[in-house]
């Protein structure tokens, strides 16, 4: 529900963001995950600044997770000769800028896995 200082629904709200079970699924496991994060750690959603200070660092902690899955799976799908283009399509990304991100992580981890 939202109040007058912030117009829409407050991460304390079941509905945050289109809840749990949401239309946009990815979106409802982003929120899945950082509401199990949070109540793991022994916290739980609410509007107060401390549960939404918990929330921003557990879902950095998430961000930085996906980052480091996503890497991996760029260079595994590498390995098995999937093209630049090929990834940049199911990253949303142009080829170009799916190697200019990726193609110095991966050709370092390919390098050490030779070694």
């Amino acid at each position: 529900m939202a109040d007058a200082q912030w117009p829409y629904a407050s991460y304390g709200d079941r509905l945050w963001l289109g809840g749990e079970r949401g239309g946009d699924r990815p979106l409802a496991a982003v929120v899945r995950a950082l509401r199990g994060l949070v109540g793991e750690l022994g916290g739980t959603a609410s509007r107060e600044p401390d549960s939404l200070l918990a929330g921003l660092d557990a879902l950095a902690a998430i961000g930085e997770r996906v980052d480091w899955a996503m890497l991996s799976l760029v260079g595994e799908a590498r390995a098995r000769g999937v093209s630049w283009q090929a990834i940049g399509e199911a990253l949303g990304v142009t080829k170009q800028a799916a190697q200019q991100r990726f193609a110095p992580y991966v050709k370092e981890a390919l390098e050490r896995a030779g070694r």
